[in-house]
């Protein structure tokens, strides 16, 4: 009876202080990685029709079809941000696109222009110079002065415009090279192509899906899957939720994570996100939401799509 007593008395000042008693929620779910990306092949989506009158025939991206060389990754393996992931023969209609990105002739049009202002402004200056020496002693009227001062300001405008057209042109040129060698090798340049190029890994983390169809050989004609990449540490616990269950629900809340493939082994964890915007379904019935939570996994342990358990402990009670 004494024991009964205390435990109401220990309940009702709990509830008097303003603190609620505690409950927990289950949620059950999958790990994902964080970054998954997919990579697809280079090749247009759909066919783009040509500019000008309709009914001109349709423009197809430079990648008809795509051979492939070599396989460089696999399921499983760790790479690096741009490490090659496969090679492939670059097709012939698309280096010379490459090549035309890379011409330095618009440039080295616009240096001699700009160099040729430059010496037009040198003379322009020196006649300017002389003329208004000779307007002093009363050899040349203040027209003839006037003239070249206009002739002169109008030159050094265009100098102006066209050092910036230049140092715009340089950049674009510096940024084309790179992005150049970086598809064909660092020997690439304008002159230079090996035919050969890369799908390289967009982030670091590891191959977590192959295509298992490529093959060395094969020639691709269509947009194809061909890797999926994504890091694994930490790693993603994703569960969706009813609404009566979000709304307990916050980021930071600390969770206890299990899985049946790792017996005996709980993750300590928080919640990192709650979705705002339920998923997609019926305007009739409950909505749900998606939550996740962080992992560390730097034994990885954990592989994408292993089914667990969340337990979260939440205030019995609305929240704030």
């Amino acid at each position: 009876m004494r024991l009964l007593i205390t435990t109401v008395v220990l309940v009702s000042a709990l509830l008097a202080s303003g603190h609620a008693l505690a409950k927990e929620i289950v949620l059950n779910g999958k790990t994902f990685s964080p970054n998954r990306m997919e990579i697809f092949s280079p090749h247009a989506l759909v066919a783009q029709p040509a500019a000008g009158v309709a009914g001109t025939e349709t423009l197809f991206s430079p990648f008809t079809q795509m051979k492939i060389i070599k396989l460089l990754a696999d399921i499983g393996q760790r790479v690096t941000v741009d490490q090659h992931l496969l090679e492939f023969d670059y097709p012939p209609e698309g280096l010379i696109a490459e090549r035309r990105k890379l011409s330095q002739a618009g440039l080295m049009t616009q240096e001699a222009s700009l160099e040729k202002v430059r010496a037009d402004i040198a003379q322009l200056r020196a006649s300017l110079a002389a003329a208004q020496a000779l307007r002093a002693k009363g050899a040349a009227s203040d027209q003839n002065v006037n003239d070249l001062a206009r002739e002169l300001q109008v030159d050094v405008l265009k100098e102006q415009a066209l050092a910036s057209h230049v140092e715009l042109d340089r950049g674009v040129a510096e940024g084309g090279l790179a992005t150049a060698q970086k598809k064909f090798g660092k020997t690439a340049d304008e002159h230079r192509f090996t035919g050969r190029s890369w799908i390289t890994a967009p982030v670091a983390g590891f191959v977590l899906w192959a295509n298992p169809d490529l093959k060395p050989g094969m020639i691709l004609t269509q947009k194809t899957r061909l890797f999926v990449v994504g890091s694994l540490d930490p790693i993603l616990f994703r569960a969706d939720v009813y609404e009566e269950q979000a709304v307990r629900l916050r980021g930071g809340d600390k969770a206890r994570v299990t899985f049946e493939a790792l017996p005996g082994r709980t993750f300590d964890a928080r919640i990192s996100r709650v979705g705002v915007t339920p998923l997609p379904g019926g305007i009739q019935t409950s909505s749900q939401y998606e939550v996740e939570i962080t992992l560390q996994n730097p034994d990885l342990a954990l592989k994408e799509g292993v089914r667990g358990e969340a337990a979260v402990q939440v205030p019995d009670g609305p929240r704030q």
